[in-house]
């Protein structure tokens, strides 16, 4: 729930549109880091863009946490209205409009850093906080309910299968280097192994998450896909897993 902006003075204002701006700019950076990362990470040599201080400023000046700052100060109308709305990034390779942007986000930090500090109120913060809780289980439960089959994977090269195994699990089209191995799950079983929904390299494998949990529907295609932190409001709405394969793949029922 956005917080109203009734009752501040226009310097604490001004303190709040900063950290609007500043957290604009961020935004912007580091999706298209993750575009960039997405499309080639060893062709684009994008930085990856360094937080840190905006979030300590946060800290210092709004007394909030940047999850907290996100879901009330950030969703605010009228400081969006006026956020920057110019930004922009498209090209990897361009290095000069990267830097422009990144020059941008400095000044916007270092008006926040002086600007003069607000206490915004916490209870927004824990309110909207509680009620994104609620909707996330509501979302959850929703789409457990059009999910056939629920499965807790880990990721694994496809050399580590034998070419008969490739064969059957595999469909022949699919080029990826790596797949996803059923290990546990809930309701209907699935192939042992499958290929994914895109192709990873070598670089995304080695700093990714290895566990994953998939949502599929009654023809096994992908409804969603998290990784294990994301996946939680699901798993516990889950319970225990009704089956698994041992070491030996061996499929067990609970």
């Amino acid at each position: 729930m956005a917080i109203s902006t009734a009752g501040y003075s226009q310097s604490e204002l001004r303190t709040l549109q900063y950290a609007v701006n500043s957290y604009a700019y961020s935004n912007a950076l580091e999706q298209f880091y993750q575009n960039c990362l997405q499309l080639d990470p060893e062709q684009y040599m994008v930085k990856k863009p360094d937080n840190t201080r905006f979030h300590n400023l946060l800290q210092q000046q709004l007394q909030l946490e940047i999850n907290q700052f996100v879901s009330s100060v950030a969703t605010n109308p009228k400081l969006r209205q006026r956020a920057p709305d110019d930004i922009s990034l498209t090209d990897c390779n361009d290095h000069a409009a990267y830097q422009k942007v990144l020059d941008r986000y400095e000044l916007e930090l270092f008006a926040l850093e002086i600007a003069t500090p607000v206490k915004v109120s916490k209870q927004d913060a824990a309110s909207h906080r509680k009620q994104q809780q609620q909707l996330a289980i509501k979302s959850a439960t929703e789409l457990l309910a059009r999910s056939k089959a629920v499965a807790i994977v880990s990721i694994i090269d496809r050399n580590s299968l034998s070419t008969l195994e490739q064969s059957n699990f595999l469909h022949p089209e699919y080029k990826g280097r790596y797949i996803y191995r059923v290990d546990q799950g809930w309701r209907n079983i699935p192939s042992r192994y499958m290929g994914m929904q895109s192709y990873l390299t070598e670089q995304q494998y080695g700093k990714g998450p290895k566990s994953w949990l998939l949502l599929l529907d009654q023809h096994n295609q992908f409804l969603k896909v998290f990784d294990e932190a994301e996946a939680r409001v699901y798993l516990n709405l889950l319970g225990k897993p009704e089956w698994h394969f041992d070491n030996q793949g061996n499929l067990q029922r609970r």
